[in-house]
């Protein structure tokens, strides 16, 4: 990971867990459909800031989008297992997210298929986030 994104995700990441701790009144009580609740969010954000954002894709995945990113996928993935219904595409999505977290330079085409694969795993779980 690049050392800015490292930065940001190890400030993003006390406070996602007393996000994830106190649960509030908006999100999912399940662990899982908690994480993807989130990443259904962090997704779309990630990339607009590419596409809007000076140093395009690059900059937006080293600013706080792609530590939630980073953060929120960590999380999910602890609590897919092979056992798991979305465990196969979970294991696809993870390749292509660590390659916009890792890899550089960073390119929009691959945010946008890593966001792809997750929403694969959402249609997966039959899990809609937005209802």
């Amino acid at each position: 990971m690049n050392p800015q994104l490292v930065e940001r995700t190890q400030a993003m990441l006390p406070r996602y867990e007393k996000l994830f701790e106190e649960r509030g009144g908006i999100t999912p009580s399940d662990p899982l459909r908690f994480h993807f609740y989130h990443l259904s969010r962090y997704w779309p954000r990630l990339i607009g800031h590419c596409k809007r954002v000076p140093g395009g894709a690059e900059a937006a995945v080293n600013s706080d989008y792609g530590a939630c990113v980073a953060v929120v996928s960590d999380f999910a993935s602890q609590l897919i297992g092979p056992s798991s219904p979305v465990y196969e595409c979970w294991q696809e999505c993870w390749r292509q997210t660590q390659v916009v977290l890792n890899e550089r330079p960073v390119a929009l085409q691959k945010v946008e298929a890593a966001a792809r694969a997750f929403e694969k795993c959402l249609s997966e779980l039959n899990y809609d986030p937005w209802c």
